[in-house]
């Protein structure tokens, strides 16, 4: 499906507002200093034009006698020193931007951090969110909201310079405006239209960047690597990475070259008009209207003044682009967050109820649960079987708040769950999904993390260790505080090793409602079985949600609900579901070699 790459038109005033409150509250000290800093520049460049001619005149008349020497070197001392002075402000300024902004703009990020996780996780079945949160992390990373700013404050000094070339240059004569201006018509036009065709193409490239970022993670991800090379396909994944670069760079180069040509045009037509004032100015000292020392003031101010005409046209059309990064932030946040409810939600008292739930995801026509209707009694322990495909994951996802059904409602002892308080709502739940995460940390983070108040408690660790029989892991690898993973030079452990340690992470959460996802799906049958039957054990007081495509763990639970197809097909108990010899039956008998037990 093709991805929407159209944005509203936005102009240049559209953010200064929310830009300017952002930076202020991040940053107050340092944005008023770098204010300030502009403020001086405007001056500064002002009095610059003001002692270039002043210069120029004292040297034509110290050329002729009517300046004395000590004269001319007192202008030219205070000339000097106006043009030094840029240079030493300018160290006050890489201090402020480089150090103190560069630390504090961080903050920023953290911020869009946050606006991610509190949107609704079904955002992330969206491929156009991606591209969203890729471009508005590029404004941040690539200063574009400092960049947004410092645009409209860098006018002052660009203007104040103009302003002083313009009465410079009408005391030669009036004609050398508007031949100026002229010169950069063609550049003001083709700045425009670049700065938006640049952004509109940035834009459109999104997704064919991600995927070549993408590919450069496979190539180098310590889980893909290996998978690479014993499969002898890194080539495979070279040459699909180098095609998705090569045609980022022919894109690059092909729109480059398309400017540059147009770009080369203007320089001449600006290098013409340059020639036509000297001509002028020659035409003009003939016939005495400006004098020798004029001349050279005449050529020098008629250069600064297409320069600065020039830099004001493309910090006017540079200011658009920037506007455009700035939206790819901003926009961001407009998003519609996940809302919360206002009642607290307090431990499940009697039941989790479905009723009626149908859900499907983006961009996708069909139903992957079609009116599902179904009840969790407190303390029941329940396992969801089906083959894969059958809708499994996603129902899970549902019972744990995490995804809203498109239609039907989840209720939480009756309560409707978008009417419950998130934040107290997510405290009553433990969920160990199938894609777990393997945290880089120490055994205790990857245990204790799930309840970050109690990391240092050793001894309610250590329970949650023994209740989930990991003793063997935490004398393996020499304690609780022992790196975990090669990368940082830590301690490796297996795939069943790992998923021991994340249901661990699991039960060490304070909470009443256990689900499990298919947590141990890639490790062999009676591993799993082993595994199960144990969390089966440990959460005997609590309820618990077991998802899987295997049945030989369900002889021990309290009721099984069997799903094909989106559907549930079958509620029941082990022994009345094989009395069916409906679904359960086939998949029990089709697994039935697995187990030792049977």
């Amino acid at each position: 499906m093709s991805i929407d790459t159209k944005k509203p038109k936005k102009n240049n005033l559209r953010y200064f507002g929310r830009v300017t409150k952002d930076l202020y509250t991040t940053m107050p000290a340092e944005i008023t200093v770098i204010l300030l800093l502009k403020v001086v520049y405007a001056f500064i460049a002002l009095y610059q034009v003001t002692i270039t001619a002043e210069l120029f005149d004292a040297m034509g008349g110290y050329h002729s006698g009517f300046v004395s020497k000590q004269d001319l070197l007192g202008i030219s001392y205070v000339f000097i020193g106006v043009y030094a002075l840029p240079l030493f402000l300018s160290l006050i300024e890489y201090y402020i931007n480089d150090l103190r902004i560069f630390v504090k703009q961080h903050r920023f990020i953290q911020r869009l951090h946050s606006q991610i996780v509190s949107l609704p996780l079904i955002n992330f079945e969206r491929p156009e969110f991606h591209n969203e949160i890729a471009r508005a992390t590029a404004c941040i990373k690539n200063n574009g909201l400092l960049n947004y700013f410092y645009g409209f404050t860098d006018f002052a000094p660009i203007i104040f310079r103009f302003v002083g070339i313009v009465i410079v240059l009408s005391r030669f004569h009036i004609l050398f405006l508007p031949l100026a201006v002229i010169s950069i018509v063609p550049t003001l036009i083709t700045k425009w239209i670049y700065n938006n065709e640049l952004y509109r193409y940035k834009r459109k490239q999104t997704p064919l960047s991600r995927r070549r970022d993408y590919l450069w993670n496979v190539l180098t991800g310590k889980d893909t690597i290996k998978e690479l090379r014993t499969m002898d396909i890194e080539d495979y994944f070279i040459d699909k990475w180098t095609q998705e670069r090569d045609e980022c760079l022919d894109q690059d180069f092909n729109f480059d070259m398309k400017s540059t040509n147009v770009f080369l045009f203007c320089d001449i037509f600006k290098l013409l008009a340059f020639a036509a004032s000297i001509a002028l100015s020659i035409h003009f000292m003939k016939k005495d209207i400006i004098t020798i020392g004029q001349f050279s003031a005449c050529i020098a101010a008629f250069s600064s003044l297409q320069f600065y005409v020039e830099k004001l046209v493309g910090m006017i059309t540079e200011q658009n682009k920037q506007a455009n990064f700035a939206g790819d932030y901003y926009d961001f946040f407009d998003h519609e967050i996940e809302t919360s409810g206002k009642i607290p939600c307090k431990p499940l008292h009697t039941k989790l109820e479905a009723r009626e739930i149908s859900f499907k995801y983006p961009n996708s026509p069909d139903r992957v649960l079609k009116d599902i209707s179904f009840e969790i009694n407190k303390g029941e322990r329940i396992v969801i079987v089906g083959e894969n495909g059958s809708g499994k994951t996603t129902l899970s996802k549902i019972i744990a708040g995490v995804y809203q059904p498109k239609s039907g409602e989840m209720l939480y002892d009756g309560i409707p769950f978008e009417e419950l308080e998130k934040e107290s709502f997510y405290k009553h739940y433990s969920v160990v999904s199938q894609d777990f995460v393997k945290y880089r940390l120490s055994l205790r983070e990857n245990i204790g993390i799930s309840t970050p108040n109690q990391i240092e408690n050793d001894q309610k660790l250590m329970n949650t260790i023994k209740h989930a029989e990991i003793q063997d892991i935490v004398a393996q690898v020499g304690g609780l505080d022992v790196q975990l993973g090669r990368e940082f030079d830590g301690v490796e452990l297996s795939g069943g090793q790992w998923q021991k340690v994340a249901i661990a992470r699991g039960l060490n959460k304070d909470c009443a409602i256990f689900i499990l996802d298919e947590p141990t799906a890639a490790i062999d049958p009676m591993t799993e079985y082993d595994i199960l039957t144990k969390f089966i054990d440990i959460t005997q007081v609590n309820t618990a949600v077991i998802i899987s495509h295997r049945v030989g763990i369900c002889k021990f639970a309290d009721k099984i609900i069997v799903m094909k197809n989106g559907e549930i097909i079958e509620v029941g108990t082990h022994e009345q579901l094989l009395s069916n010899r409906n679904e359960y039956a086939r998949l029990w008998y089709k697994q039935a070699s697995w187990y030792n037990e049977s």
